[in-house]
């Protein structure tokens, strides 16, 4: 990101100035309860996400990294919707998918799947309803479209991510309160062709872009194989692919696991000597890292891939939606 200089004068913080500065971000922390995830027993353990954090999201492929960043993003757009904010919005940086594949997450709601999407099932009277709410849903998107090929994109540089976000603020006058990235191994670098290299620098800068911005940022990243031949596959903080600067950069580290896609198994015990029913919608989170907290705990969720709801396990079987 070294050719967006900016004022270098920006980066000095006098003794004087800094006291106030501080003041004043102690002041905001009162006042604004930050990004949750919206489930009371994480909440519980879990600090709020604030402007310029680094969340990295672990998992296997198919475990759900994307599934639940996607409910995230919508979760605080429909609090910014049910709240009237007009000029704030959750931004979503995808590498990963064309824009309209992603899109599909948004829309579920039970009625049909991004599979059903895939498969062309979908029935397109109930897709043109829901076009109309999901305009008002403030989501934005950042990656390419297949209703823009042929049209001259720039490559997808953090760089000019940078640019894309600080276009839209000034086209839009909408500010992003939560960024999310999908996922880490895919963003392209400059200058860096070893792939070591390359993916120990992306958190850096994708740390430097939430400070620039001024929101939170979390990011997928892909687990390395070894994860698989486990009992427990949730993985660790060194299963980031080629990564320490993920766990050195990074202010929340928490990995996923679907038992029912890697075991056949009745059921699983976690860390609380607890038993869970393994079945399509048993999810497991694992809080690897936080600063200045607790930094290991593990929960077993209720997640609804198809509808993107995420709830406790007790809350669930007593009918109550969470989310």
């Amino acid at each position: 990101m070294a050719q967006h200089q900016g004022d270098f004068r920006t980066l000095v913080h006098t003794p004087a100035d800094l006291a106030n500065e501080y003041l004043a971000w102690a002041q905001y922390i009162q006042e604004n309860e930050g990004i949750k995830f919206g489930i009371k027993s994480v909440d519980e353990i879990v600090t709020p996400m604030r402007p310029g954090q680094l969340i990295s999201i672990i998992a296997r492929p198919g475990h759900g990294k994307t599934s639940l960043m996607a409910a995230l993003a919508r979760y605080h757009a429909r609090d910014l919707q049910k709240a009237g904010i007009a000029d704030q919005a959750i931004v979503y940086v995808t590498w990963e998918q064309s824009a309209e594949e992603l899109e599909a997450f948004f829309h579920a709601d039970g009625l049909y799947s991004a599979s059903d999407i895939a498969w062309g099932k979908a029935d397109l009277e109930i897709i043109r309803s829901q076009v109309v709410r999901r305009g008002n849903l403030p989501i934005w998107i950042i990656g390419h479209g297949i209703g823009r090929i042929g049209k001259k994109v720039p490559t997808m540089t953090p760089e000019a991510v940078l640019g894309a976000i600080e276009t839209m603020q000034e086209d839009y006058q909408v500010k992003p309160i939560l960024m999310l990235f999908d996922y880490m191994q895919l963003v392209p670098v400059p200058n860096f062709k070893d792939r070591v290299q390359r993916i120990t620098e992306v958190p850096i800068l994708i740390k430097q872009l939430a400070l620039r911005i001024g929101c939170p940022a979390i990011v997928g990243v892909q687990a390395g194989r070894d994860v698989d031949g486990r009992k427990e596959k949730l993985p660790e903080l060194a299963d980031g692919q080629w990564a320490s600067s993920i766990e050195q950069t990074s202010d929340k580290v928490f990995s996923l696991w679907r038992p029912a896609i890697t075991d056949d198994i009745p059921y699983i015990e976690l860390a609380d000597n607890r038993r869970y029913e393994v079945n399509d919608r048993l999810f497991v989170l694992r809080l690897l890292k936080q600063r200045g907290g607790i930094g290991r705990h593990t929960w077993a969720l209720h997640f609804d891939m198809a509808t993107l709801k995420l709830a406790e396990l007790e809350v669930q079987q007593l009918g109550i939606d969470e989310w």
